[in-house]
């Protein structure tokens, strides 16, 4: 298994080669998430197709449901 080295939320990771956004989000117990790489917000639409490099940045915000 091929791994890189990422930071998710300001901790050092890491993930299998070829994880996409959408793959991290489930990874990580999370049903929906807000998702930035190197301080780009991604689309929802990205989340499938985007994959995560070695040395990326990433933040995760967890979305809740508010009222």
């Amino acid at each position: 298994m091929n791994t890189i080295n990422v930071t998710i939320n300001n901790k050092d990771m890491e993930l299998e080669a070829g994880t996409t956004a959408s793959q991290l989000i489930k990874q990580r117990g999370m049903r929906k998430a807000a998702v930035w790489i190197n301080g780009r917000q991604l689309l929802l639409t990205e989340y499938e197709t985007c994959e995560i490099k070695e040395g990326d940045t990433i933040r995760l915000l967890r979305i809740m449901a508010g009222g």
